[in-house]
Formats: structure tokens, sequence, C-alpha cells
């Protein structure tokens, strides 16, 4: 009986369900048949069953390499984290700075005192089976398959802890005593046998974005005061006999977020006719700001991941302004043209796909230009999820990207300068008498001393002095505490310019020397034109009559 006679009698939908059921069947009766069909030996000693005896501190694990094979390419790709001078790097990367004295350790830790449960194979002839083959190039020949991961931790001199393939993982339905375990075959490089182990593969990943500090900007989105959104773009025209570079504007927007009341609001609205003319709009009566976008814009900045680097050409600048000789090195031009980068010969750098300028409270502001596309390869997204979520992701672990170079800048404007009080004005009586008068006054006074008695008039006399000293006295500690608050102030906004002049000076020496790949996802958000900052109003709904 076929499967369309099995299912005759039932519903549409029960026979839909009973195909997928039986499907599901099919597959697994198929996936046990290709499952490596092995008798295992016991290892007889505890010594035996320890595989890398020379890893017994993880600590000491000083490099990681893994050599890994793409069965659809038919192409090896090298992965290696090493400590050189202090600092953990990426060779693979162009020595990009690593994050990875916890992840190494994780994955020393996973082969310290590893055990194999058996042996399957002692015979060379069954490394293919068990895909343990070694993806050595002078190893491989042409449609080979079982091919497997090569995994090589070394310590600081140099001296190999441990070295092995991993190869297919044991599907085999288990015990219940081996629940929840994740079974490989392995084989020690250079050597037959291959053993069935217990190993968390995923400690020995090569996604380059599980050994680096993820977070690009470093910013918090709540931080984010103002937007500079100059979308342009870089054309090829050709004009006598002569392939030019023309930058066609499309618009500047400014923005203004304010925290206290959570809004966005439109600072400079400006489009550009032919030739690149300004032309300053406002918005219709039946326009608005996407907010929802523009808070997904600043959300994706303090979450702004790399997937990929490449190391610039020398002669730009921390602040990516080019060197006088920089436009006369052809390699170096080429470089920066390659992924979407035009160096001009008066230092500033334009970009295929615009700018976005980012003003924080504390006075940084970044500048993101962006470049050309580019797709990076590496591991396969960790899950399925992420497939759905990214659909420019494929399961070969291809990602669409987009170049991305990065500078930050210090911005006087974005902080706000201290409002300093007025001092007091100290008593100035008898301060511009003319001299004359003075001494007119004088004689006065002598003359009333002459004329009348010393008693009750020289005692009113000391208690105005008193007086008037006492209010002097109160006007100078008024001007004194006045000084001291705008003092206060001073110094406050001194130590802001301080510490946003540092923070400057360090994130562009992380940024100085990379081209960044981020995702075309990301980019989508992060790059907003004039169509995805402001939206039509929804019309309100029309009230029905009484």
């Amino acid at each position: 009986m076929n499967v369309q006679e099995s299912t005759a009698g039932l519903s549409p939908a029960l026979r839909k369900t009973a195909l997928f059921v039986l499907g599901g069947v099919g597959l697994l009766m198929v996936g046990l048949a290709v499952q490596p069909q092995f008798k295992s030996a016991p290892i007889e000693t505890q010594a035996e069953r320890l595989l890398f005896p020379e890893l017994s501190d993880a600590s000491k694990a000083a490099s990681l390499e893994i050599i890994s094979y793409d069965d659809e390419l038919a192409t090896l790709h090298p992965f290696k984290v090493v400590q050189s001078g202090g600092v953990w790097v990426l060779p693979s990367h162009q020595n990009y700075p690593a994050d990875a004295k916890d992840q190494l350790a994780a994955a020393a830790t996973e082969l310290v005192d590893l055990e194999a449960l058996d042996v399957v194979s002692n015979s060379p002839a069954d490394h293919e089976t068990f895909g343990v083959i070694e993806p050595d190039p002078d190893k491989i020949k042409p449609g080979m398959t079982g091919i497997g991961n090569l995994i090589e931790i070394r310590d600081a001199s140099g001296t190999k802890l441990a070295r092995f393939i991993i190869g297919k993982e044991d599907k085999r339905p288990l015990g219940a005593d081996a629940a929840g375990r994740t079974l490989r075959f392995v084989r020690k490089a250079g050597q037959d046998p291959i053993y069935r182990v217990e190993v968390d593969t995923t400690k020995f990943t090569t996604r380059f974005d599980d050994w680096i500090e993820k977070d690009l900007l470093k910013l918090s989105p709540w931080d984010v005061r103002n937007l500079v959104l100059d979308d342009y773009a870089l054309a090829a025209v050709e004009s006598g006999g002569r392939v030019m570079v023309e930058q066609n504007r499309k618009s500047m927007i400014g923005l203004v977020y304010d925290d206290k009341d959570a809004k966005w609001s439109l600072e400079k609205l400006e489009t550009f006719t032919a030739g690149n003319k300004p032309q300053e709009e406002k918005l219709a009566d039946d326009e608005e700001l996407a907010s929802g976008k523009l808070n997904d814009l600043r959300n994706a900045l303090g979450d702004l991941k790399i997937i990929d680097v490449a190391r610039k050409p020398s002669g730009l600048s921390a602040e990516l302004r080019a060197e006088e000789k920089f436009s006369n090195d052809r390699e170096a031009v080429t470089s920066m043209q390659q992924r979407g980068f035009l160096p001009l010969q008066a230092g500033e750098i334009l970009s295929t796909d615009g700018e976005t300028i980012v003003g924080m409270k504390d006075g940084v502001e970044y500048v993101l230009r962006f470049g050309t596309s580019t797709s990076v390869v590496g591991e396969a997204p960790k899950d399925d999820k992420q497939v759905d979520a990214d659909p420019k992701s494929n399961s070969a672990g291809e990602t669409a990207g987009r170049y991305l170079l990065v500078m930050a800048r210090y911005n006087e404007s974005l902080l706000e300068k201290p409002v300093l009080d007025p001092l007091p004005e100290a008593a100035a009586e008898n301060t511009e008498k003319p001299a004359e008068k003075i001494d007119d006054e004088a004689s006065a006074d002598k003359k009333e001393e002459a004329a009348e008695p010393a008693g009750g008039e020289a005692a009113e006399a000391l208690k105005a002095a008193d007086e008037t000293e006492a209010k002097a006295q109160a006007v100078l500690e008024a001007r004194r505490g006045v000084e001291r608050d705008n003092l206060r102030k001073q110094e406050a906004y001194d130590e802001k310019v301080k510490g946003a002049i540092k923070r400057v000076r360090e994130l562009n020496s992380r940024f100085a020397d990379w081209y960044y790949v981020v995702s075309e996802k990301e980019y989508a958000k992060i790059h907003l034109g004039r169509e995805g900052v402001i939206q039509k109003k929804e019309k309100e709904a029309e009230t029905a009559p009484q």
C-alpha cells in the first residue's frame, strides 16, 4: 500500500498531517541509516582515557587556532586568537584587538580532564566515515568528504597543549544515563584512533563577534542629544574622457531629542535641487516626524555591533583627515575607494551613502560615514530565529553588510555653558566726589566740631561709621560667595570639557585603524533619509452624526 492509499479515507486536513508525520519518520530513518556504524571498544586504564594530559591548567592557554572546512565552497577557514605583547589579538582579522581572556579560558577548560568514553575505530580508513579527516590542504583531495575541524591550543612558549580534530556528532539514541549529553567523534592529530567524547563544541566558536568587544560606539541611547542626517550619494560621471566622482545631495536633517518630554523636534530640514542647491523646508500640515523610526535609530546606535573589520591604510589621522601625501598613494586611495570612501585633496572624506552625526550630552560627537555593501562569510547564525530575523543571512553563514568609517570629535555646543551670576556692586559713596567738594566738606566738619560739643554727635558719627563698615563687609562677603559659586560652576564645566576631550581621544584610538562592517539590517536603521524621518499624519476618525 502506498502513501496515497493509506491516507485516502482521511479528510484533507488529516491527510496533510499524516503526510507530514510519515515524512518525518522517513527522514528519521534516513538519518539513522547515514549514522556511522561501529562497535566500540572499552578503554582499560584511566591514563588512556585522559586525552590531553599536558593541558592540566586552563590559565596556561595562550593561543587557540581553529581551522574549519566549507564543503560547499571547498575552502578552508582559519581562525586564530593569540596573546601578543600582553594584548589579545585576532591574526585572522589583521590583529584586531580581541576580548578573549574569558572566552579562551572557557575553551581550554572544556579540554582539561577531557576523557574518551570509548574507542570506535583504530583504522585510518574510517576517518572519512566519522568526519575526522584533518583539514590540511596537502591531505584534502577533490570531492573528499568527512573533513572535520582542527582545534589547537598552545601555551606562551608555543608548546602544543592540545591538537585534535572534531568530527561528526553521534546522533544515535542514547541511554537513559546519557540524557542531554552531546557526543562527538574526535581524533588526536597525527594519530589513528577515533574516540567518542562528550564535549561542548560551542566553546570553539569561530564567530568574529564572539571574540571581540561587540559594542562599537559604547554609548547610551538615553544620552543622545541631537542627530544630523546628511543623506547624499556619490556617482561616477564621465566628462571629457575622464571619469569624475560627483556628490549628489539629497537632504540634510537636524533633529533634537528632549528627554524630559521624550519627544523629537525638527531643528533643520533642507532638500537639494539640481546642482546641490539647498532649499529649506518645513513640515506640511499633514506631516509629522516618524518618532518610532527615530527611536529605533537611537536604540540601534546603543547596540551597534560589528560583524567584520579591515585595516585602513596608513596616512589617515584619528580624525579621519587624509594627510597631504595620502592622495598620491594609489594603493591607499584604491583601498578607500573599493570600500566606498573618497579622500579629497583638502583632507576631507566623502562616502558612498552619506553620513549620520550623533551628538551626545557629554560633548562627544560621533561621525558615521557609510560606504559600499559587502558580504561576510563566517559561522552560520546560532539558531533558526536569527535566520528568520535577518533574511539577508543564510544557513551558510554569509551575511550582507555595509562598510562604516567612525570617528569622534568634541563639539562644545553640546555642553551647556555655565551661567555665572553677576557680582554685587561694592559701596561707592564718596568715591567719585570732586577734590574741592571733599575739601569743603572737611572744612565744614571741622567748623561743626569746633562749634558743637563732642558728646552725642560723636556717638552718632561712630555708629554711622560702624553701620557703613558693616554694610561694606556684607557686600564683600556676598561678592566672595558669588565668586566661589561661579568658580565652582566654571570648574565643573571645565571638567566636562576635559572629560569629553579625553573620551574623544580614547574612542579615536579604537576607531583610527579600522574599516568596520555592520549588518545591512543595522545599517537600514541608522541611515535614514527624508522619507524615513517624516511621515504622513494619521487621519482622525470622522465622528458619526448624532
